[in-house]
């Protein structure tokens, strides 16, 4: 008997993109909630039945006090799942004491919290100089895996942002290049900031399409976080932008991969902000004419694209369902 509210996929290619999708940020911009608001919806979502689309909960490690104070409302013998971020480094000449000084407070945040947390995975943003250049992005990812590989949790899954800017595009190559020179590339997975409260936040469709062509050439898993809490491309009133979609970003990843696309023809899917344009099907989906298996969107779902953060876990399930994916 299924629990009261539960939503209920349309096709299972519409299961796959949403089984663990959203990672919850619900301490973050635009939600920016409290911490107790922000534990206590996601441990409300994890008791209903749509906690199987429902990732980590996202938050920075200067934040572990909060947590702590608070470590009475998380469930006996239902740790909370932690996706965590370290404090970042100004320069790549101040990593190796930044970082290793975060992970070892992560190290004994864990062990104060005598089992109620797990860690999920990091997300940490690499400094402006890592990728000025080949032999440095090759050099700076060694540093930064070996130090993760060194530490308490070294089979965590951990993320590692590239700054936006004027070089974005130039740099992207330069990073998964250096994945790709890794003894153990699977180590690190990279990650994308989507939006934002600022206009320039906002990654262009180009700009988007180019970080995701990379990734699906190269086959090196990522996740996608901020800005991101609608399937589909649309304008913000409230913030006078244009917003990516998730549903844009997964059917561009999983059908640029399967039809070989190049990163114009992503960065049109990328642009769509058409939902009818946007079909599941029971043996795939489908973007206009190019199509993609229902296997293949699995298989790009377990190895490339991740996870997605979201400050809201209701607002793309409300999307869905109006869209008629999902229903009661």
């Amino acid at each position: 008997m299924p629990l009261p509210d539960a939503s209920f996929p349309r096709y299972s290619s519409v299961k796959t993109l949403l089984n663990g999708l959203f990672d919850y940020a619900g301490l973050f911009p635009p939600a920016a909630l409290t911490f107790p608001d922000a534990l206590d919806e996601y441990l409300a979502h994890r008791a209903e039945a749509d906690d199987w689309m429902l990732g980590p909960f996202v938050m920075p490690v200067s934040r572990f006090e909060e947590l702590e104070a608070l470590a009475d409302r998380i469930p006996d013998g239902s740790p909370l799942p932690l996706q965590l971020l370290p404090p970042p480094a100004a320069t790549m000449e101040r990593v190796t004491d930044t970082l290793t000084d975060g992970l070892r407070e992560v190290e004994a945040f864990t062990e104060r919290m005598k089992g109620r947390v797990t860690v999920a995975g990091f997300e940490w943003k690499l400094p402006a100089d890592a990728l000025v250049d080949a032999a440095t992005a090759v050099t700076s990812l060694t540093r930064v895996e070996s130090l993760f590989r060194e530490s308490a949790f070294p089979d965590a899954p951990r993320y590692i942002e590239i700054i936006r800017g004027e070089d974005f595009a130039a740099r992207v190559p330069l990073f998964f290049l250096a994945l790709g020179a890794q003894s153990n590339p699977e180590g690190i997975r990279a990650k994308i900031r989507c939006g934002g409260m600022n206009e320039a936040d906002f990654p262009s469709s180009a700009e988007l399409a180019t970080f995701l062509h990379a990734a699906l050439r190269t086959g090196y898993p990522f996740k996608a976080t901020a800005g991101l809490h609608h399937p589909v491309r649309h304008f913000n009133e409230a913030q006078q932008v244009m917003m990516h979609g998730f549903l844009n970003v997964f059917f561009a990843v999983t059908i640029g991969r399967a039809n070989q696309l190049d990163a114009a023809t992503i960065a049109s899917i990328l642009d769509d902000t058409d939902p009818g344009h946007f079909v599941f099907t029971g043996s795939g989906i489908a973007w206009n004419d190019w199509t993609a298996t229902t296997t293949e969107f699995i298989r790009d779902r377990r190895t490339l694209c991740m996870s997605i953060g979201s400050c809201s876990f209701d607002e793309p399930r409300e999307d869905l369902r109006r869209l008629g994916w999902l229903t009661h």
